[in-house]
């Protein structure tokens, strides 16, 4: 399969707030279908070296205790 990525990029620059949504949505739609533990693992694998994941994850699960995002793993 081919993907062109002049079909990919946007015509005009995405504000912060509609890349934070794409994010969001992207990441709902990960862990639908690879459950929290696999769809982590995907994303570190995408963007090994850069960022800081530690600071992303904490943000992303700021308001769940860790039991909580314990039981979203192991459920899936």
């Amino acid at each position: 399969m081919t993907i062109r990525t002049a079909t990919l990029t946007p015509k005009r620059a995405m504000s912060g707030q509609a890349k934070l949504r794409l994010v969001s949505r992207g990441w709902k739609a990960l862990v639908e279908k690879l459950g929290y533990a696999d769809a982590t693992r995907f994303v570190m694998l995408l963007d090994k070296g850069s960022g800081d994941s530690v600071k992303y994850f904490r943000d992303l699960w700021k308001d769940q205790s860790a039991e909580e995002i314990y039981r979203k793993m192991v459920a899936r």
